[in-house]
């Protein structure tokens, strides 16, 4: 499905939907309303920083491996490109904080999106703002031999203690995944496929 709302192209992929599915199946819908409330937040940080330092929004695509935003940077330099990428994550922590009152999945999940974007790697916020402001400082292959290397040592330690988890409860595999997220993305990246 795709629409518009001002200069703005709004896609929702079937990948999107299906994660939703997935979601209301596991843990019988338990953690889907504060899993959305908690991706609005992040994304609203996002705009919010975007429209604050300059940039037009051109696009948000919602699918499979998360939410995608497209905007106009060429006038918009490195560090508030970096500032627009943790602004989604602090909306979570800030969400966490105002949040602590009511039950606890609300706020879990809030802070569950924010570590989990403030990690050093592709295609995650703090990935994104690291190679930003490597880039402002190094040249651009420099800087993405950085994120590359991050990113893959990163996914590598996540992966062995996923497999450490997995293992002494049977039932975990939260981390593996999580590693296993990153070396694809990884892989899309090098063939091309992602941006």
């Amino acid at each position: 499905m795709t629409f518009r709302i001002h200069n703005t192209v709004l896609t929702l992929r079937f990948g999107f939907f299906a994660v939703l599915a997935v979601l209301l199946t596991l843990d019988g819908g338990v953690h889907v309303l504060p899993a959305l409330l908690a991706v609005a937040v992040h994304e609203t940080g996002h705009i919010l920083a975007a429209k604050l330092c300059g940039m037009q929004i051109k696009s948000v695509t919602f699918g499979a491996l998360g939410i995608h935003m497209a905007g106009e940077t060429a006038s918009v330099g490195d560090f508030r490109r970096a500032v627009v990428s943790l602004a989604g994550p602090f909306a979570n922590l800030l969400s966490f904080l105002l949040l602590l009152p009511l039950p606890r999945a609300y706020p879990a999940v809030q802070l569950t999106l924010f570590a989990f974007h403030v990690l050093p790697a592709v295609p995650l916020d703090g990935g994104t703002a690291l190679y930003c402001l490597l880039r402002g400082t190094f040249s651009e292959k420099t800087a993405e031999r950085t994120i590359t290397v991050s990113s893959v040592l990163l996914a590598l330690t996540l992966g062995t203690l996923g497999f450490s988890v997995l293992i002494s409860t049977g039932y975990n595999f939260t981390l593996l995944f999580l590693a296993v997220y990153i070396l694809f993305y990884l892989i899309l990246k090098q063939r091309g496929n992602m941006c």
